[in-house]
This record gives structure tokens, C-alpha cells and sequence, in this order.
């Protein structure tokens, strides 16, 4: 108990010194600044460069000075001559693909473990207790980047009737986390279409 109220007032001790000094300091600075009027606004003067000076050197290529001492901005560099096009090879078609059969993955989180499904569009297959049903399924054309996509619905069996899906919308083969459902025990993917 002693020592705490004793290290309280050591810090103290060295704030107020500190205090002191700079308090000592700042009028110091202000008193010498007023007894030297050529200090004043020295700042504000402009400097002309030394005799014997090429600016050029000084300031660089493409930076000169302007009559007021103020540089210049830089010349603007030559513009680079144009470049050959390239011509880019556009595929045919750009449109998706539409696909009959979509290749699943269906991972149950709760047992650690993965299924292949593969799934006719239109046809409802059971996964525990949802429901899994393809709506539609998609490919990119040869021309562009691998890619599939498909529209799934997931119902609960569990829930009652009328509940709207636990999940409806598009899931990506490239971006699977994209629009992923959110079903604590149970995920899907989309492994590709056929």
C-alpha cells in the first residue's frame, strides 16, 4: 500500500517537471524571435539560386523555373506511338448452354461425408429430411471458361405446408460459395451438367 501512493507521486513529480521545462521553453523561443526582427517571416522570403547555378541541373529535366522563382510542372512527356491491335477471337456463341442432367455434391455435415448425386432436371430426390430438386442446369459454351450453373430448389419435409423453400436460386460450379443455402446440416455444389 505504501508503494503504490509513492510510484503515483513519482509520475507526478516528473509531469509537473516536465511541464515546467516546456512551459520555460516556449516563451524562450517567442522572446528570441522578437528581438530579432530578421527572423521574422523568414519563412515567407524567396531564396534566388546561387550565383554560377545552372537551374536546369538543379531542377531536373522538363522543370524549369518561372520568373517568380515558383518551378513549373514537368513537361508533358511525348505521347507513345500506338501500338499494334490486337485481335481478339470472340466464340460464336456466348449464350449458356442448357443441360438435362445435373452432377451434384451433397455433404452432410453432420457425419462428415460427401455423396455424388446425379439429378434429372424436373426430378426430386431426397437427402435426409429435404427435398432437392433441379430446375434448370447450364453450361458455358467450348469458346469460354469452364463453368456450370443450377437452379435448385430445397424444401424441408419436416416443415409445415405453405413454408417456403429453405433455398431457391442459382449455385455456381467456379463460385460455389456464392449463393450458397444455409442449412446447418446439410450442403450442396454443383460438380458440372450433362
Amino acid at each position: 500500500m505504501i508503494g503504490r501512493p509513492y510510484r503515483a507521486a513519482g509520475r507526478d513529480r516528473v509531469a509537473a517537471a516536465a511541464l515546467v521545462i516546456l512551459t520555460a521553453l516556449i516563451p524562450a523561443r517567442t522572446w528570441a524571435q522578437s528581438q530579432d526582427p530578421s527572423a521574422a517571416g523568414i519563412q515567407d522570403q524567396q531564396l534566388a539560386a546561387p550565383a554560377n547555378t545552372d537551374e536546369s541541373k538543379v531542377l531536373g529535366t522538363g522543370a524549369s523555373s518561372g520568373s517568380n522563382g515558383e518551378i513549373a510542372p514537368p513537361a508533358t512527356p511525348p505521347a507513345p506511338e500506338a501500338a499494334p491491335q490486337a485481335t481478339a477471337t470472340i466464340p460464336a456463341s456466348t449464350d449458356w448452354v442448357q443441360k438435362t442432367q445435373a452432377n451434384l455434391i451433397v455433404l452432410d455435415k453432420i457425419y462428415g461425408s460427401a455423396r455424388a448425386v446425379s439429378a434429372s432436371v424436373g426430378t426430386p430426390f431426397t437427402e435426409r429430411f429435404l427435398t432437392i430438386t433441379v430446375l434448370a442446369c447450364f453450361v458455358r459454351p467450348p469458346g469460354l471458361a469452364p463453368d456450370a450453373a443450377a437452379f435448385l430448389q430445397v424444401t424441408d419435409n419436416k416443415a409445415p405446408a405453405g413454408t417456403p423453400p429453405k433455398f431457391r436460386g442459382w449455385i455456381f460450379q467456379a463460385e460455389p460459395a456464392l449463393s450458397g443455402m444455409s442449412d446447418p446440416a446439410t450442403d450442396v455444389s454443383v460438380q458440372g451438367c450433362r
